[in-house]
């Protein structure tokens, strides 16, 4: 839409000069720059008439409540570039300098875009005009600035050598006319401490007056005023996240969650309220792109100078983490790591035990247990026989008492410990909530008289901060078991002893986690907790138990420099988004097209227009849902241009959008004609309608013939771009009713399903008919002794046992009870360790099908290796086979002679089931 730069006044930059709180009366238009007495507050405005070389009109002069000029705005209509009316608003500053012998700020415009450009001529593009209050504070700082290097550094914010160093630095560098500077110091360097020296020093500069400390946690955020701003300065501090929104203060602290959640009432985040110049600084606290992605909205919306803390290894942090402040690849603006630190005696090093245990690191077979073991699995309703529980999902999937006692034995017997006999302080990094309540439980049994030593602190638990505030301050407890709550922004430098009873993966999380015992011996308060050497309290260094979980060690792991920090995990609005994007640029017939681009279109209008991000990108956006746009010629401008705005849109239900993610897979997989992916999404899609569908909620049942219509295999056997777009529009609404089973329930056909299920196992025992055929059949030895059965015989067998339980076929163990039928034969007859049946029979498949035959063309392989895998699935195939679905719509006597049919369906009965 081409707006005259009348109506681009009118429609589009006065709302937002309204939006951010501009009164008319301090908002003056077609100002004359010659004429106009700026120091007497006399504004001639355009009469009409203009007088060549005596005449200059300021689009917009915006005033402060003296009326004294603040800022220019020089407006362009909504399609012309607005930097060409820069010369222009160079020429009104140049006017109003000479009167005022001062210079103003000023802003270009088109309506949608802002473009910014201060007293020292710096320019930058910015979301939104800035208030008068905020207009006015910058210039109020811009007038009595001083160069930072100049100001005094306070020793008692800082006193150490490198800290020192540090905030010079980074002074030095916003004095250069930089924005953006990260810091990387190692945890308990005092990252907090030189932040709080830059603040204060660019605050005696002038250079800035409100300020931002933004953290990721409620107790960084506290920690953050209270040791921080409240302990170095006398200014007001506003804690966000506990007092809401303010803005009379000038010190603040947030949680970015607090930030950038919605208000329940505005349905806005708190962000939003403040003006995008309403801080002159803000500081980052562990300030990783993937934390503060959402398209680093904070970073887009506010205007002023940003400070980026971080304690990572700057060979672990990502590429993204550098870029959003400006820095080189792997060069922080400054930087202070571990190894440094120790050598410098500012930090001590880490000891570690890497302790494998039997079960932690080899996990737990089933079939290996005692007798009362295996019941006890039993009564759980898992069979011992096939069970195999990794090590890796201790504590998630399964739990071992055993094990847990051996992990608190193992702590006290290699535990530094104080003068008195007692675990210095320690931290336990557990797995979850209920593995912290059963160490707990296991210390008070093993060792009663460190009861109240050993305090559970997590979240879960209300007033958990005081718990923490005691262990920080006082002897008692020594111990805590915790689930994320000690481990980043703790700060007790007694701490000793570190144990991992969790696998830790990400280098962010792991490094703060170490950094709670790395304080050196001068920072501790308490020496009487440390241990002793030769009747000195020492800490030369801090204990880590790292207990592997498989074969990961967490301390081998980041150590060795295997893992890497990743981006930020993209939300599945936007993924989905994109996969549909990427879609049109497939060969598709016009029907699915249509269907393709409504899609997208209808996510696109979900958008929320009012968001100051997104009001710069309205012209781009209502080209987009316009249907004269051709979606697939513009798929660039989807990507990049759109598709991050999709953060601003109304957030679903996630249930509902992992189903709609799944859902959109199909589209390709018709393209392609994918056979097995669309069985996948099938098999995914009817779990979850069953699911809903039992619940017998009337919403659902209005849905009953759409739900029936889904669950039947008609539907699925000659998909469209209509069917996908069905599950899409009429079915993922319904998600979200689903409710996953704690574990997940074998699903049967009868109503002693259940208990069949259960008894599956003791009929195997007790049924004599079952024994009989087990040690007398010829085919069963045939499968025992490793010579395999063919298909047909396969069928016998099935046939033999459906004749024992009508339960025990193909069809039943595999569709219904998803169990293979092969390895359920391996279970009754007592075949262990074995390898993949199916692995077996594809390489078998690929061997004597594919390999030993004539040259196939590609259409002819395409087809063969769908009659693999069902042939795979099935475990028998016939000629008849070839005339039904899936196989059928390949159309296979057009790819074959019926003689090579024959040949292939020969060879599959030849091969054996082992």
């Amino acid at each position: 839409m081409d707006l005259s730069e009348k109506d681009t006044r009118k429609k589009i930059i006065d709302p937002k000069l309204e939006l951010v709180g501009w009164m008319k009366k301090y908002i003056k238009e077609e100002v004359n720059s010659l004429k106009s007495n700026f120091k007497t507050k006399e504004y001639v405005p355009f009469s009409g008439k203009v007088e060549r070389g005596k005449d200059r009109f300021i689009d917009y002069l915006l005033l402060d409540e003296n009326n004294s000029p603040l800022a220019i705005i020089e407006a362009k209509r909504s399609s012309v570039d607005f930097k060409k009316g820069e010369i222009q608003a160079k020429t009104y500053q140049e006017d109003i300098e000479k009167k005022l012998k001062k210079t103003i700020p000023i802003f270009l415009t088109n309506g949608e875009t802002w473009y910014f450009i201060d007293q020292k001529d710096r320019r930058r593009k910015v979301l939104l005009p800035f208030s008068q209050k905020d207009l006015h504070r910058r210039a109020y700082l811009f007038e009595h600035e001083i160069k930072p290097s100049q100001v005094k550094l306070n020793k008692k914010i800082v006193d150490r050598a490198r800290s020192i160093e540090a905030v010079k630095q980074i002074l030095k560098h916003y004095e250069k006319g930089h924005r953006s500077a990260l810091i990387n110091m190692a945890t308990g360097t005092g990252k907090t401490r030189v932040s709080m020296a830059i603040i204060d020093a660019l605050i005696k500069a002038g250079y800035v007056k409100n300020v931002l400390f933004v953290v990721d946690r409620i107790s960084l955020s506290n920690q953050a005023k209270e040791r921080g701003f409240k302990s170095f300065f006398s200014d007001p501090v506003c804690e966000l996240n506990v007092e809401g929104f303010s803005d009379t203060a000038t010190l603040y602290t947030s949680t970015v969650q607090t930030l950038t959640d919605d208000d329940n009432k505005r349905k806005r985040p708190m962000f939003e309220k403040f003006g995008v110049a309403e801080f002159d600084l803000i500081v980052f606290d562990e300030a990783h792109r993937s934390f503060y992605e959402k398209n680093n909205i904070l970073f887009q919306y506010f205007d002023c100078l940003k400070l980026g803390l971080t304690a990572t290894p700057s060979s672990e942090e990502t590429r993204d983490t550098f870029d959003l402040f400006d820095c080189e690849y792997k060069k922080p603006t400054v930087a202070y790591d571990y190894d440094t630190a120790v050598n410098d005696n500012v930090l001590v090093p880490y000891v570690a035990d890497v302790i494998d245990t039997q079960v932690l690191t080899l996990g737990i077979k089933g079939a290996k247990l005692t007798k009362d073991l295996k019941q006890a699995l039993k009564e759980q309703e898992e069979n011992p026989e096939v069970a195999e529980l990794p090590g890796t999902r201790f504590e998630r999937y399964f739990t071992d008492a055993r094990t847990n006692e051996l992990i608190v034995r193992e702590f006290v017997d290699r535990c530094y410990k104080s003068d008195d006999g007692r675990p210095c302080k320690t931290i336990f990094f557990c797995a979850s909530v209920k593995h912290a309540d059963s160490l707990k439980e296991i210390f008070d049994k093993l060792y009663p008289v460190l009861a109240k030593d050993v305090r559970v602190i997590t979240s879960d638990r209300s007033r958990y901060m005081d718990e923490v505030k005691r262990f920080d301050r006082y002897d008692e407890p020594r111990i805590a078991l915790s689930v994320g709550v000690l481990d980043t922004g703790v700060d007790i430098p007694e701490i000793c002893n570190l144990v991992f009873v969790r696998p830790v993966f990400s280098p962010i999380r792991f490094w703060q986690m170490l950094g709670r015992g790395t304080r050196n011996l001068e920072a501790c308060r308490f020496k009487d907790r440390l241990p002793s050497k030769d009747g000195i309290h020492v800490k030369e260094n801090f204990l880590i138990l790292d207990f592997k979980f498989g074969d990961h060690s967490n301390v081998i792991f980041h150590k060795l420099d295997k893992s890497r920090a990743k981006s930020a995990v993209m939300d599945a609005k936007t993924r989905i988004f994109l996969e549909q994007v990427d879609l049109l640029k497939k060969k598709l017939d016009d029907k699915q097209r249509k269907i393709l681009e409504k899609e997208i279109r209808d996510t696109i209008k979900t958008i929320d227009m009012d968001s100051p991000v997104v009001m710069e990108k309205a012209s781009i956006i209502k080209k987009v849902v316009s249907k004269k746009f051709e979606l697939k010629d513009h798929i660039k401008t989807l990507k990049e241009e759109i598709a991050p705005l999709l953060i601003y849109s109304k957030t679903d239900n996630s249930k509902v959008y992992y189903f709609i993610s799944q859902c959109v897979k199909l589209f390709d997989a018709i393209k392609e004609d994918d056979k097995d992916k669309i069985w996948k999404v099938q098999d995914f899609v009817q779990e979850r309608v069953e699911n809903i569908w039992e619940k017998g909620l009337e919403v659902v049942q209005a849905k009953s013939d759409e739900l029936k219509k889904v669950l039947g295999d008609k539907f699925w056997g000659d998909l469209t771009f209509d069917d996908a777009d069905f599950l899409i529009r009429e079915i993922a609404p319904l998600l979200i009713y689903y409710e996953k089973d704690r574990k997940k329930m074998l699903r049967v056909n009868a109503p002693d399903i259940v208990l069949s299920v259960e008894e599956i196992k003791h009929e195997i025992k007790e049924n004599p008919d079952l024994i009989e055929l087990l040690e007398k059949d010829s085919l069963i030895k045939k499968i025992r002794f490793g010579e395999g059965v063919t298909s047909d015989e396969l069928l016998e067998i099935e046939k033999k046992l459906s004749g024992l339980n009508p339960t025990w076929t193909i069809d039943n163990l595999q569709n219904i009870l998803k169990v293979d039928f092969v390895i359920f034969l391996r279970q009754i007859i007592g075949l262990k360790d074995l390898p993949d049946p199916e692995g077996i029979i594809k390489m078998e498949f690929d061997k004597y099908v594919l390999s030993r035959n004539e040259h196939y063309n590609s259409e002819q392989l395409k087809f063969l290796r769908l009659l693999k895998e069902v042939f795979v699935r099935t475990k028998h195939i016939e000629l008849k086979d070839l005339a039904k679905h899936p196989l059928t719509e390949e159309r296979p006597l057009d790819k074959f002679t019926l003689k090579q049919l024959e040949h292939v369906v020969k060879k599959c009965k030849e091969l054996r089931w082992k």
